[in-house]
């Protein structure tokens, strides 16, 4: 919900209408979007970001995703 938030505010239309209207290659952007605002954000500070925070294996993803579902 936060992504849709982002977008309509971005784009200047109410949150129903962009989850109406966009598809998950618009979100898949946007969540890349945001990721590249985050490291550029920490580059200009000096820092680097943590790759543990971004980067999960395998039975990580499939535990989440597990949970999820239940």
């Amino acid at each position: 919900m936060i992504t849709i938030g982002r977008m309509a505010e971005r784009y200047g239309m109410l949150p129903h209408v962009v989850a109406e209207n966009a598809t998950t290659y618009d979100l898949m952007i946007t969540d890349v979007l945001a990721a590249y605002d985050r490291y550029e954000h920490a580059k200009s500070k000096g820092g680097t970001l943590d790759p543990k925070v971004y980067n999960y294996d395998t039975e990580q993803l499939l535990a989440m995703k597990n949970k999820v579902k239940k």
